[in-house]
């Protein structure tokens, strides 16, 4: 058993799942105590405490993992990680540009499936994480906001 945790702290998912809970638990607690209220029931202000909670549930399973034997490697380069940053970066930066263009739904799923191909080692192989789970992603955020939420979404040429 401290072979496990001892092998934990060595592994990047520890830290980025730490992160997360990190970010997640700043949020609710800015929201329980800082100046922004959110209002009763559900609605758009609801929105900012399932992401925070979202980032919270998302740091513990990626901890599980690491737990359980099955977090990546080390990375191997420095080259490595400054490419994979500077290609979330630029997707992220073209989602912001597309979504007017595009729609929201399917500006999401494009930038999803090409982080899961950017952080996945081999995501032909891994196929139903690098393309199944964004689009499932996005369909649950698209009800998230449409329908549970009552937020309409930015509609672009195809959706």
């Amino acid at each position: 058993m401290r072979n496990i945790f001892s092998t934990a702290f060595t592994r990047q998912d520890f830290y980025t799942g730490l992160i997360s809970i990190l970010l997640g638990t700043v949020g609710l607690l800015d929201i329980a105590f800082g100046n922004w209220r959110p209002g009763p029931g559900l609605g758009p202000h609801a929105f900012p405490q399932i992401a925070y909670i979202t980032l919270i549930c998302a740091g513990l399973a990626i901890w599980v993992d690491v737990l359980r034997g099955k977090s990546d490697e080390r990375p191997q380069s420095l080259r490595a990680i400054l490419t994979t940053g500077v290609g979330l970066v630029v997707i992220g930066i073209g989602m912001f540009w597309l979504i007017g263009k595009l729609g929201l739904a399917v500006t999401v799923a494009t930038t999803l499936i090409g982080a899961s191909f950017l952080l996945t080692r081999d995501p032909l192989r891994h196929w139903p994480s690098t393309i199944v789970v964004p689009i499932i992603t996005t369909a649950v955020i698209w009800l998230l906001f449409v329908y549970f939420i009552n937020i309409p979404l930015p509609q672009g040429l195809l959706f």
